[in-house]
């Protein structure tokens, strides 16, 4: 990528910008040793870097397990006292009831049981019914989102520009100072509002592309998703290989005790799609009219 940068002029030496237009950007220069997806989801995991307990042992869910309640990442507790039935998921927050959290504790077995169940359902209901699983993920982006896309391709198209005829301003602000035509009280006066104007200008480009960079990057995980689920026509167990392809992130509940038993409900964000809900019978019905009712309208407008 060229002429990305440029400066105000020969005098001020500030470096700025150009408007995307003006970039050069020369593609696949060289051969990929890996897919832009599998890159893109390694960053991801990268994120959530983990180290092993003192038995050298990683949790499965490590790095992706969280407390519902206070967001903190679930610490995975194994030693050599205790056997693999009792490895266990607890809050980071927890300190022994010291802590800012309860304990939201869960064993690995337990957890592993409930993930796998839940990546079982979700593979064979995409293996046979992808469209309905396509046309479901194409309902969730609402129109709220897709209009927060076309927002940020607006800020992000327009910005850039502003920045730069900020810039020149300045530039010319800076040449009237030195002429006599602006005091220096004023000069001082009016370069520091229109850098503060510009640091807030770039403060809001650069969260608008990482949420670009962050909503296109979806689609990236949604398809590759769909690839992992392809190929996973019988799932007995997990690996961390698999579970890292799938899943982005799972949200553990606080224990809740009826019937004489210990219940714990878990959120499992699948990557790409966020929690995926099995539609019924009486809901795929529903959804597959759906399908052929909009096909319908499609062919007739």
């Amino acid at each position: 990528m060229n002429f990305m940068t440029t400066t105000v002029s020969y005098k001020v030496h500030k470096t700025v910008y150009r408007p995307k237009e003006d970039w050069q950007i020369i593609p696949n220069t060289q051969e990929a040793i890996i897919s832009e997806e599998t890159w893109l989801r390694v960053q991801e995991i990268r994120e959530n870097r983990i180290r092993p307990t003192a038995t050298g042992r990683i949790g499965l869910f490590s790095g992706i397990a969280y407390c519902y309640d206070s967001g903190s990442k679930l610490s995975f507790c194994a030693a050599k006292s205790l056997k693999p039935n009792q490895e266990q998921y607890r809050c980071s927050k927890y300190k022994s009831n010291r802590g800012e959290c309860t304990i939201h504790f869960i064993r690995e077995q337990v957890l592993t049981a409930i993930v796998l169940k839940a990546v079982q359902e979700l593979a064979e209901f995409v293996q046979e019914f992808e469209p309905v699983f396509l046309y479901l993920m194409e309902k969730k982006k609402t129109l709220v989102q897709k209009q927060e896309m076309s927002d940020i391709e607006r800020t992000v198209k327009k910005d850039p520009d502003w920045i730069a005829e900020i810039d020149r301003i300045i530039s010319r602000l800076y040449e009237d100072n030195i002429s006599g035509k602006v005091s220096d009280e004023r000069y001082i006066r009016m370069s520091g509002e229109y850098e503060a104007e510009q640091k807030a200008l770039e403060d809001e480009l650069a969260q608008s592309e990482a949420r670009l960079a962050e909503l296109k990057q979806s689609s990236i995980d949604l398809r590759m998703l769909l690839k992992t689920l392809r190929g996973c026509t019988e799932i007995t167990e997990l690996n961390r290989e698999l579970v890292n392809r799938l899943i982005q992130r799972i949200e553990v509940h606080n224990n809740d005790k009826y019937d004489g038993h210990c219940h714990v409900k878990v959120d499992i964000y699948f990557t790409g799609v966020g929690i995926i809900d099995i539609p019924t019978e009486e809901e795929m019905l529903s959804l597959m009219e759906e399908i052929r009712e909009n096909k319908s309208t499609a062919i007739l407008s």
